[in-house]
């Protein structure tokens, strides 16, 4: 039988609380890639939308946070799936890379506005210092491709990437 959604035990893996979130994040990425390789680029973009990743997200701080509460209160270690403060970068590196991929699958569905929407929003809550260059350089495509060369000049500029250069 042909499945027209994630399949169930997919849908089980994103919703155990006891895997640590980055590695549940992680896991949606690799799902939307296998996804987009059958081309099922909708159901990947369900895996890589901000709803869902904020879920996968909230529900490991609300787990954290009871964690928190129950090893207070007993003295005890927290539970499994509880991320700690060591990978709180980790997590925040996969919600990129969910975020980028996201915008990638925009881009490839030709549907600019929504990445450009996308990225614009992802972009507004790093700070300058934290801007991947994988961003820019979706922006810089994004702009391209609605034919808006001097913004993607701008942006490269603003950015200072430094191109390659091409020897012949």
């Amino acid at each position: 039988a042909v499945v027209s959604t994630q399949s169930t035990g997919a849908q089980e893996l994103f919703s155990l609380t006891s895997a640590p979130v980055n590695l549940r994040l992680l896991g949606s990425v690799y799902a939307a890639e296998a996804l987009i390789l059958l081309n099922r680029s909708n159901e990947a973009t369900n895996c890589l939308a901000p709803e869902f990743v904020g879920a996968i997200v909230n529900s490991a701080n609300c787990q954290n946070k009871t964690d928190e509460d129950d090893a207070s209160s007993t003295g005890s270690s927290p539970v499994p799936g509880k991320v700690p403060a060591s990978q709180e970068t980790s997590v925040q590196d996969v919600h990129n890379v969910i975020t980028l991929n996201s915008v990638a699958l925009y881009c490839m569905k030709r549907d600019l506005n929504r990445a450009k929407r996308i990225l614009a929003q992802h972009l507004s809550t790093l700070n300058d210092g934290e801007i991947p260059a994988q961003a820019t350089m979706l922006l810089v495509y994004i702009e391209l491709r609605q034919g808006n060369t001097e913004a993607a000049l701008s942006i490269l500029k603003q950015q200072q990437i430094n191109l390659p250069t091409l020897t012949t």
